[in-house]
């Protein structure tokens, strides 16, 4: 690539501040479970092949797909989670601003590697994310540490970063009170979805299997190199 001008490096430094202030307003959003805010606000809205993926659901394509799993879907899983709440706690009430009630979603943002085209149109970051979750798993409100990576490609519209493609890769999950080797050798609970839930419309772009004694270190998500325009990359 050509040798960047002070005032191209300095938009570059500019870019990659606005990018993690897109994703740490997608964590800040997700604990609120504000995922309406969140799509209308941060995701591409006008660009072709938007897309969400994660190992437990599968990949989601296209904004109405992502409305579908990760607003519509978040909404029934909310439902689900009132009444399964007012089961154990009858003194809770039936009503709309207790969807998500008891439960806690703290994702954090670590380790950030950010690249943006030379062309300035799209980026590429990923990122570690350690977190716990505190949600119905059965019929026992359950604390959990979760680990996860994140891979996104971001894009550019109206002079705006918004989310393009976003892959989570989760490395485990486990009662607070378990080692994630444990939880791993246990045998696999069903998912607990309901079961209208969204079914992804794509398939996977790669396997990437929960911590186990059996699993192996992989290079995913692969990091970001330089590049100058979309073409010349991956996606995520």
């Amino acid at each position: 690539m050509a040798k960047k001008s002070l005032e191209e490096m300095v938009q570059r430094l500019n870019d990659i501040h606005e990018i993690q202030n897109v994703m740490s307003l997608h964590e800040y959003y997700h604990t609120a479970g504000m995922h309406k805010e969140e799509v209308e606000e941060i995701w591409a809205q006008k660009t072709p092949g938007v897309s969400w993926e994660t190992g437990d659901l599968g990949r989601f394509e296209g904004i109405d797909a992502i409305w579908k799993i990760y607003v519509d879907g978040k909404a029934m899983m909310g439902e689900a989670n009132l009444k399964g709440m007012r089961a154990l706690y009858p003194q809770i009430e039936d009503k709309k601003e207790n969807m998500f009630i008891g439960t806690m979603n703290v994702h954090m943002l670590t380790t950030p590697m950010i690249e943006v085209a030379g062309d300035g149109k799209t980026a590429k970051g990923i990122w570690m994310s350690p977190g716990h979750v505190t949600q119905l798993m059965g019929d026992k409100l359950t604390a959990c540490w979760m680990w996860e990576k994140y891979a996104v490609d971001f894009v550019k519209e109206d002079g705006k970063w918004k989310i393009w493609h976003f892959h989570v890769y989760t490395d485990f999950q486990t009662p607070y009170e378990k080692s994630w080797l444990e939880t791993s050798l246990e045998p696999k609970l069903p998912p607990g979805f309901p079961p209208d839930f969204p079914k992804s419309n794509k398939p996977m772009t790669d396997d990437y299997s929960q911590y186990s004694p059996f699993t192996t270190p992989k290079n995913l998500p692969r990091p970001p190199v330089p590049y100058e325009t979309f073409s010349d990359t991956f996606s995520y």
